[in-house]
């Protein structure tokens, strides 16, 4: 991620000048994504209903669990940070250069994830045992399409993010203005919660209503970060959010029945608005200056752990629970997915990345228009 607000007059949409800003990279944004990866671990090892401890989580870790029973809201994090930092990569850019840093950026260490789990399973019989034809698909990334299973809990939320990808891939081949960001990002909610009311299963499935407010008010951060507010954007900013709110606030039922405790409705709609604040202060707000070099290090390992955390971390559970305290337990589960998520980002998306990149980007450019 790149970037820093300017106090100068922003150039005119179109010019050279407005697609190419080069900017320094949002280290708190980094960490604020490790901090969404690791509520989504908490989440599944003491929050969520697992088996694998042999009690309720909220037996198990009576007051962790009061806090992390909402760590599903990590979820919802990733998904407004993916708008903001996604309209950061695709302003300005073809859409073989967006499509080659997206297939660059998901697949090298999902590949990894995917055959890394299968090793395990052959090992563990307590995890999801996919087939051998389920793990081929899921190599695609697009498993949810078939209705395969996924071989990790956690893929489900990629699904999603592919949409994203193709709707802003779209964006790229129309043209991606300032107003248009505006328009799109306020329109799409609505549209989305339209096509879902009217059973548009199609335009449903492609709109993801549900998300939809998450990754729009990302988009208008941006646009707060890269130019600066004015009445529109913040109206913008407002609307989703208060969307994102809705949609958290009768969530909280959902996750209730998946930790069998009372989830607050409230408390739930109340971290969106919060965690929405902290993206614009860590980003465009008085935290904007944050630069620990830690933050990108633990930013780089967050999607490899958002990958591996739920088998390989349940496996550890599963086999020492009934042995060990279940401090100890914990401790071992989650320094195993975090040792694994750093074996994928410096073994494989640093030695892979790249050149995928940029044989993705060659292939497509001897196909594709130069959009």
């Amino acid at each position: 991620m790149t970037s820093q607000p300017t106090t100068a007059s922003p150039p005119a949409e179109g010019t050279a000048a407005a697609r190419v800003r080069p900017r320094p990279r949002l280290r708190g944004l980094d960490g604020l994504r490790f901090l969404a990866a690791a509520a989504v671990l908490g989440f599944h090892y003491t929050g969520i209903g697992i088996p694998q401890w042999g009690a309720p989580p909220h037996d198990v870790f009576p007051l962790l669990n009061q806090v992390t029973r909402y760590g599903f809201l990590g979820v919802q994090l990733f998904f407004v940070i993916s708008g903001f930092v996604i309209m950061m990569t695709a302003y300005g850019r073809t859409i073989t250069g967006f499509a080659a840093s997206r297939v660059a950026r998901l697949y090298p260490a999902y590949w990894a994830a995917v055959a890394l789990t299968v090793v395990l399973q052959l090992a563990w019989d307590g995890g999801r045992n996919p087939t051998l034809l389920d793990s081929l698909v899921n190599l695609t990334m697009l498993q949810e399409a078939w209705d395969v299973p996924n071989v990790q809990g956690a893929f489900w939320t990629l699904w999603f993010e592919m949409k994203f990808y193709l709707l802003i891939g779209v964006f790229i081949l129309v043209g991606i203005t300032r107003r248009r960001v505006i328009a799109f990002a306020v329109l799409w909610p609505l549209v989305a919660e339209l096509a879902r009311a009217t059973d548009s299963g199609l335009l449903s499935s492609l709109l993801i209503p549900s998300y939809a407010p998450y990754f729009a008010v990302g988009m208008l951060l941006f646009l707060v970060y890269r130019d600066g507010g004015d009445l529109a954007v913040w109206l913008g900013v407002a609307l989703t959010t208060v969307l994102a709110m809705r949609q958290a606030y009768h969530y909280a039922g959902t996750a209730a029945e998946h930790v069998g405790a009372d989830v607050s409705p409230a408390v739930c709609a109340a971290a969106v608005a919060a965690l929405v604040a902290l993206v614009w202060a860590l980003s465009a707000g008085p935290l904007r200056h944050v630069d620990w070099r830690v933050l990108s290090t633990l930013g780089a390992l967050t999607y490899p752990l958002y990958l591996v955390h739920g088998q390989f971390g349940f496996a550890v559970i599963d086999l020492l629970h009934d042995d060990l305290s279940r401090w100890v337990v914990l401790a071992l589960a989650t320094a195993l997915s975090v040792a694994i998520a750093a074996m994928l980002h410096y073994l494989v998306e640093n030695r892979v990345h790249d050149r995928l990149r940029d044989g993705v980007r060659t292939g497509l450019e001897k196909t594709l228009p130069a959009r």
